[in-house]
């Protein structure tokens, strides 16, 4: 490994097995409905502030972009019930109801976006961090002027559970570590939740992020990735894990299981 992601040191806490199938394996993900939510959301927003509208001056169609999306997975897994899905098991957030949704959060992101002066959309934070061997890759969502907060960071979530602030923590290290005229701006984060219902967030004062501190997590992270530690943290998450077929613990042996985890060849499973 080259570099390292956010992304990948969640993953990895969550459970390395998880991280080890994706990463080291390759192993053929299950396909889900909230994935396609979130990309077809992020993506109509960047195309609003990038490129300034439709030619008529009408909103984005949320069809156009969610639609591809789920035709791209029919292609791996044609049978949609068998795809992961957010909300209760009950109703599920599936079909027209996850249209629906993309619709309803890029609404709710219109409206957060008339408070602030976007200066960047998917900016390229990317950099070293000190204590840490190798580059981080990042990009924000939105960096911009607020009309209170002055400079923020934005990270758009579609779910409804807000995440822990490291994320965030994670790209004001890297924008202090920066060597253009934003290391020295004082900036607040925050995550924007868009699904209807979910817990209106707050903004994070990150003036005390420490990159040092920040690059020895993301390193201790790395050196047990190195070291090929592929335990499974078996529990809820299970439900929503993208490798719960993949996986010798969760799914038990099974052929395909078989073939996809090899961790007690290829590391440390346990």
């Amino acid at each position: 490994m080259d570099y390292i992601s956010f992304s990948q040191y969640k993953t990895y806490t969550s459970c390395p097995r998880s991280w080890y199938l994706s990463k080291i394996r390759k192993a053929e993900e299950k396909q889900t409905w909230y994935i396609p939510i979130g990309s077809a959301v992020h993506d109509m927003i960047e195309f609003w502030l990038t490129e300034w509208g439709t030619p008529d001056g009408s909103l984005p169609k949320a069809e156009d972009y969610f639609y591809p999306l789920i035709e791209k997975q029919m292609l791996i897994e044609p049978d949609t019930s068998k795809w992961l899905a957010g909300g209760p098991r009950a109703d599920p957030v599936t079909g027209h109801k996850a249209l629906t949704l993309v619709r309803e959060c890029f609404s709710k992101a219109l409206e957060e976006l008339e408070d602030i002066d976007v200066w960047h959309v998917e900016y390229d934070a990317s950099g070293r961090l000190p204590g840490l061997s190798v580059p981080i890759k990042a990009f924000i969502d939105i960096i911009g002027e607020h009309k209170k907060k002055g400079p923020v960071i934005w990270d758009w979530k579609t779910g409804s559970t807000k995440p822990d602030n490291f994320q965030l923590i994670t790209y004001k290290a890297l924008m202090t570590e920066g060597k253009d005229a934003f290391a020295e701006l004082k900036w607040h984060g925050r995550y924007v939740m868009l699904k209807p219902g979910s817990a209106s967030t707050r903004y994070v004062d990150l003036s005390k992020v420490d990159p040092l501190e920040v690059g020895k997590k993301y390193q201790a992270v790395y050196d047990l990735m190195q070291d090929k530690k592929y335990q499974t943290n078996a529990g809820f998450n299970c439900r929503f894990c993208f490798n719960q077929e993949n996986c010798l613990v969760n799914a038990g042996v099974t052929p395909r299981s078989k073939y996809y985890d090899r961790s007690a060849d290829d590391g440390l499973p346990y």
